[in-house]
């Protein structure tokens, strides 16, 4: 078998530039495979960091009737949180109690429609760490109506620490109510929908703009256990339950699309790169007929022969998809300690998708590994056939040959 590869090796030598070139498209394959689907692992991993930190926590519960679709927040269908379930909860893990609504965000003769999100300040924190939240000032003081609002939407209106503004929505009971407020900080959630068009309000000062009462419409949970126990525990209590993976099934499943085409688009191209190596195989094996017709009038056998061309499709391949490997796994690591900062982008083109504005690739030796022996494979089966020609070779016409 050395011997064998000691010759497939020298052919493959005998012309670079066309075992470059062929080989540049198992490269590429071997490369993209790798980096694309780290990519979008990472984007996996981004919606659902995104709406862990910022709104949904392990678990999310809404009022029976309350709309999912993360658009609409009508008042008119919050409800208040049981005791029986808030019991329930304590002993679940840490949660806390927000109330969304619809309002009109004023400044001067700029106006805006925005989301208000009413939280709890003591209970917040405990479930939405804000470690990784950037805030310029502070959060807002209770009952002193001050309020925070998303760095895009403050670049948008023009807001600043200090802006005092005008904060108009409808009421629980559909009256228009408005109230001057202060903006004390500027924050940026790692969430864009937030960032975008979003704003937090203490309940303090929430409750008489929006006369909410004790209604609520999110109930956001950090599990300590298993979230289908914890699911089927608060059933029939007159909230909805719905996991993070559930809460994100929209662009989840966005992204099962993007693997079905990043795997078209890498079938395609390994397609390509399985017709090169078959053409430079085939060729290699019309330039050496005289050399395979003494080789087997030397005694070497068929079975030899073909396995010899397969050798250097193989050869061909594994160097190509090695280096593939090596540029796409390198460049997937990186990403994965770096990220890819989308925040300007985000800020340019605005949008409402609760996604991070950072991404962070995620690097896995299995798809290293199963990209490389994709690569490998194919590179050995584009051989085939011109090994088996190649096998058959007649050695008294090939001595013949021009």
């Amino acid at each position: 078998m050395s011997f064998l590869l000691a010759i497939a090796g020298r052919n493959l030598l005998r012309n670079t530039s066309r075992t470059v070139i062929t080989g540049a498209a198992v490269l590429f394959g071997v490369g993209l495979s790798i980096l694309g689907w780290g990519l979008v692992a990472g984007l996996d991993e981004n919606v659902l960091r995104a709406a862990r930190t910022t709104y949904a926590a392990d678990l999310l519960l809404r009022p029976d009737g309350y709309p999912t679709d993360g658009l609409t927040y009508p008042l008119a269908d919050a409800a208040p949180v049981p005791a029986e379930l808030a019991a329930l909860l304590d002993d679940l893990g840490p949660w806390t109690a927000r109330t969304a609504f619809a309002a009109k965000l004023v400044n001067g003769s700029d106006a805006q429609r925005i989301t208000v999100w009413a939280y709890d300040g003591e209970r917040d924190p405990l479930v939405f760490p804000r470690d990784g939240w950037k805030v310029q000032g502070r959060w807002p003081t209770p009952g002193a109506n001050e309020l925070a609002v998303g760095h895009s939407l403050a670049r948008l209106l023009a807001l600043e620490e200090g802006t005092d503004v005008v904060l108009q929505t409808r009421t629980r009971d559909g009256a228009i109510n408005a109230n001057n407020f202060r903006v004390v900080g500027l924050v940026r959630s790692d969430n864009a929908a937030l960032d975008n068009l979003g704003a937090w309000l203490e309940f303090t000062d929430a409750v008489p703009l929006a006369l909410l009462g004790d209604a609520r419409s999110h109930l956001s949970v950090r599990l300590r256990g298993d979230h289908a126990e914890a699911a089927s525990r608060l059933a029939g209590k007159g909230f909805q339950t719905s996991t993070l993976e559930q809460e994100c099934e929209d662009l989840l499943a966005l992204n099962r699309i993007r693997r079905k085409s990043l795997s078209i688009v890498v079938g395609m191209i390994m397609l390509i790169a399985a017709v090169g190596i078959a053409n430079t195989v085939i060729m290699a094996a019309f330039e050496r007929v005289r050399e395979v017709g003494t080789l087997l009038a030397l005694g070497m056998r068929r079975r030899d022969i073909r396995v010899l061309f397969m050798l250097e499709g193989g050869v061909m391949g594994l160097s190509a998809g090695l280096m593939g490997a090596l540029l796409g796994g390198g460049a997937v690591a990186h990403l994965q300690r770096k990220g890819i900062d989308l925040s300007s982008a985000v800020d340019t083109l605005g949008g409402s998708m609760a996604m991070s504005t950072m991404i962070y690739t995620q690097f896995s030796w299995g798809v290293v590994g199963v990209a490389l022996a994709f690569g490998t494979t194919v590179s050995v089966l584009a051989a085939l056939w011109p090994a088996t020609w190649a096998s058959r070779i007649v050695p008294a016409d090939a001595v013949k040959a021009d």
